[in-house]
C-alpha cells in the first residue's frame, strides 16, 4: 500500500496589514471644525461648524 505524500511547502506565517497613521490634522476622525464668518467684513459669530478634512478628504489617515 502507497504512503499518503505530506505537503512539501512550508506554513505561511499571516501578515498584519501595514497600518497607516492617522492625519495630523483631524487625528483620525475625518472631520475639522472652522470658525463661521458673516458678512461683508466676514465677522465671527461665535459658533462653529464641521466638514471633512482637506488633508485626508474624510479617511481619517495620512
Amino acid at each position: 500500500m502507497a504512503t499518503a505524500k505530506k505537503p512539501t511547502s512550508p506554513r505561511r506565517r499571516s501578515t498584519k496589514p501595514p497600518t497607516t497613521p492617522p492625519c495630523g490634522t483631524c487625528s483620525g476622525t475625518g472631520e475639522t471644525t472652522t470658525t463661521v464668518l458673516v458678512g461683508r467684513k466676514r465677522r465671527e459669530i461665535g459658533a462653529t461648524q464641521s466638514g471633512l478634512c482637506p488633508t485626508c478628504f474624510g479617511t481619517g489617515t495620512a
